[in-house]
């Protein structure tokens, strides 16, 4: 929304065809590729459509797709770009306190003097649509006609495309349901045969039912994502507020009315719920603001396609969880990863290595940012990689997913498991005695991971001081980032500042995550001092005593990334999966490999150990 004002045309092609497709017939001959994505979106690869689609819905005055969250600022932003109206879910008006008969017509909103018509898109209707015989839906938009001599009123039909045609139905897809059992047939005969009811485009109805009133909306969104977007815990209460309220013995007009006004949290809480959301919410945050800045030195074409990739990583399915898999799918968060990897590796020529420290997270304290030929390393501000992107080829390298309880994983429970830490890439993690690797798997045993004090650049270095209490004791813990050729390199120096001795194991845990999926990956793991490599399954557990190094191939895309611990570790490796809820049912999913490397110490009093893992990056197997 923040570029809206600036780049209406971009916005304009982003939007979606209501009605017209009649007139684009002519234009078919030009089209060059059309396909479909996952959710059925057309995707026009090769830009031949959107211009005349931009044309036709500029003519229009068309909004922006039907803004199923809202915020006021959100007026300001679609009316400076040219639009006159948008559709909004029904219930931001219910939110006012309004009854659902006053919701039945046309209205107008502001926002900095800047005003947009606002269609109210009625919910009961798309619950009805398909699911329901269309007798029902006529007998709905019956009980809609007011009065006598009031009027007219205003049902506005809005919901998503590939529902009449590739959601699960009853029996088998929408399809089957829409055009092979004639749903579709009988519903638009049904339309066309009450004479009491005209369709109309929106367009129509905004010159002929002026706006009946100005409202001021207030920030909500489709009343699911509300309750979807708070804690796990928190989701559970409001779910089964109706039946505790049934038990306490409320009668049936108070608990509507109580249901009425319980609502969920704010969407953006979505950010805050999936750290992996977050952390891409971040990566996108950080290459606008670059884009920004670099914008004046950017020809006309090359700024409009920075744009366009940069809109791409936007894609807003990625960024959230409901009845679909959403932010779990780990195909579309490298989608979003490789759009901005792409920006950045055109934005910034590789030079030599550099390191800035930058509040990346929002906190008003710094994390930093290695800056090396050909990737992005993004530390966090307790000593922590949180994001890894290689520009060429453009990747996201460090998407761990972090795992958190959702409803319903009650009864999926098996071999499902609840990280206790925000993942990381390179966290270092201290345990007190000889941990076994099952304890080192995140999330599991008592793994402590220090939040050291804010980092320090040091020429091409960022370092990191901070101490941990451990057992009856503590650990002094200096850690140190710097550039290697093709990568970067994690010191982390630990000292006994105590009169007894300590026994630990200190583990430096990666949770690589290559764009492809298990199929593609080969994990290889040498032994120190054979120098012998052997060949692991990503898809099963592994442990490996005094390991040399690992590489982990991704032989889609051709990435190759390497370790190598200093001196030789323990190394432990496990497959990162997550169980979540798809419109398919409940399904495993992959999202990246945990490999962890372990020294077991003991600490005197006074005493000092040094560990180190490298990491590097090849665009192939070198």
């Amino acid at each position: 929304p923040s570029s809206l004002d600036t780049r209406k045309s971009r916005v304009s092609r982003r939007t979606r065809m209501g009605k017209g497709g009649l007139h684009m017939i002519e234009h078919l001959s030009s089209i060059k590729a059309l396909t479909f994505d996952l959710f059925g979106t057309i995707l026009d690869l090769g830009g031949s459509l959107t211009p005349f689609v931009a044309r036709f819905l500029e003519g229009k005055g068309a909004a922006a797709p039907a803004e199923r969250v809202w915020e006021p600022e959100l007026a300001a932003d679609l009316a400076r770009a040219g639009y006159r109206y948008t559709l909004l879910d029904d219930r931001h008006f219910l939110d006012l306190g309004w009854r659902q008969e006053e919701v039945r017509a046309l209205f107008s909103t502001e926002h900095d003097g800047e005003a947009l018509a606002v269609f109210p898109i009625a919910e009961q209707v798309r619950y009805l649509i398909p699911w329901e015989e269309p007798e029902r839906t006529l007998e709905y938009l019956e009980g809609c006609r007011p009065a006598e001599g009031a009027g007219r009123a205003v049902v506005t039909v809005m919901s998503d495309a590939e529902k009449m045609g590739l959601w699960p139905a009853r029996r088998g897809t929408t399809y089957d349901l829409c055009y092979r059992e004639g749903w579709m047939d009988r519903f638009l005969s049904a339309l066309f045969s009450a004479p009491w009811l005209e369709t109309a485009l929106l367009s129509e109805v905004l010159e002929a039912e002026p706006p009946r009133r100005l409202v001021y909306l207030p920030t909500a969104s489709y009343d699911r994502m509300g309750v979807w977007a708070l804690p796990t815990e928190a989701r559970s209460r409001l779910e089964s507020l109706p039946d505790r309220l049934k038990e306490a013995g409320l009668s049936p007009e108070l608990r509507r009315e109580v249901e009425r006004f319980a609502k969920g949290t704010h969407w953006r809480n979505f950010l805050a719920k999936y750290p992996a959301a977050g952390r891409l919410h971040l990566a996108y945050l950080f290459t606008r603001e670059r884009l920004v800045a670099a914008q004046g030195s950017l020809d006309a074409a090359e700024a409009e396609r920075l744009w366009d990739l940069l809109d791409r990583a936007a894609v807003n399915d990625v960024y959230w969880h409901g009845l679909f898999g959403g932010v779990y799918y780990h195909f579309l968060r490298h989608h979003c990863y490789r759009r901005l990897a792409e920006v950045l590796g055109r934005l910034e020529p590789d030079t030599g290595p550099t390191a800035t420290l930058l509040d990346y997270e929002r906190l008003g304290r710094p994390g930093a940012l290695l800056t090396l030929p050909g990737q992005r390393v993004v530390l966090d501000h307790a000593g922590a990689v949180l994001d890894w992107l290689s520009t060429e080829p453009p990747a996201g390298l460090a998407g761990g997913f972090t795992r958190i309880a959702e409803p319903y994983h009650r009864g999926n429970e098996r071999g499902f498991t609840v990280d206790r830490a925000r993942r990381g890439f390179c966290r270092l993690a201290l345990l007190p005695g000889r941990a076994a690797g099952e304890r080192l798997i995140v999330g599991r045993g008592e793994a402590l991971f220090p939040e050291l004090e804010d980092p320090v650049a040091d020429g091409h270095a960022i370092r990191y001081t901070g101490r941990l209490a451990l057992g009856a004791g503590g650990v002094e813990i200096a850690l140190q980032y710097s550039p290697i050729p093709h990568g970067w390199r994690c010191e982390a120096r630990l000292k006994n500042p105590g009169p007894r001795p300590l026994s630990l194991t200190a583990a430096l845990d990666a949770s690589p995550s290559p764009p492809s999926g298990p199929a593609d990956l080969q994990l290889k793991v040498t032994a120190a001092g054979t120098g012998e490599a052997v060949v692991a399954k990503v898809t099963r557990r592994g442990a490996w005593s005094s390991a040399a190094a690992w590489s982990l191939a991704d032989r889609r895309t051709g990435l190759v990334v390497k370790s190598a611990a200093e001196p030789a570790a323990d190394l432990f490796s496990s497959p990162l999966t997550t169980v979540e809820g798809t419109e398919a049912g409940i399904k495993r999913s992959w999202q990246g490999l945990q490999l962890a490397w372990a020294w077991r110490m003991r600490l005197e009093p006074g005493g000092r150990k040094k560990i180190a893992v490298r990491f590097t990056l090849f665009p192939e197997d070198p």
